[in-house]
């Protein structure tokens, strides 16, 4: 059953990706409603929610810090596109469920950060909704050095409020 509902995460998050990287602003209610109908169907605890949070907030982070940087261009936008800012939190709603296999290897953690995270910006420049200002090669490597230890930093998160949730169940 856990490998339905995994299943489930990956294709919302994939639906959602693309949605929003091809048609952009316009696909966030839809994507809002993915997320929406993951949240009800997994019954999140509270403690997920904040970590969705603040995951997102990271990822917002490093990106404004890399737009503010010169290292991305937006067309139509100065700042960060809202519809990333969704992807964000519709990529934060992934940690617990279809990366959950990734909980228990730093590694994994690692290098699937440092190795497939850059291809999703690498596969958005090619399809033009952003411009890389260094070349492919440099800001492949740049965002490897920043994506590992994200994952890693993700990760301990997640540890961490899945802890904080598993002592108050035991204090109950």
């Amino acid at each position: 059953m856990r490998v339905k509902y995994t299943l489930w995460n990956l294709l919302m998050f994939n639906v959602a990706w693309f949605g929003l990287v091809f048609i952009g602003n316009v696909f966030i209610p839809i994507a809002a409603i993915l997320l929406g109908a993951q949240l009800w169907f997994f019954q999140i605890t509270k403690n997920e929610i904040i970590l969705i949070c603040l995951v997102a907030t990271l990822g917002i982070w490093l990106d404004f810090a890399l737009i503010s940087a010169g290292v991305f261009i937006f067309p139509d936008t100065d700042g960060i596109p809202f519809w990333l800012i969704t992807l964000w939190i519709v990529f934060a709603g992934t940690i617990r469920h279809s990366l959950a296999f990734l909980a228990n290897s730093k590694i994994l953690q690692f290098f699937i950060g440092a190795i497939f995270a850059p291809l999703s910006y690498l596969a958005g420049a090619k399809l033009s909704v952003l411009y890389l200002v260094p070349s492919w090669g440099f800001s492949y490597l740049l965002l490897a050095c920043l994506w590992g230890p994200l994952m890693l930093v993700i990760f301990g998160l997640s540890h961490w409020l899945q802890v904080e949730d598993e002592s108050h169940v035991r204090s109950l």
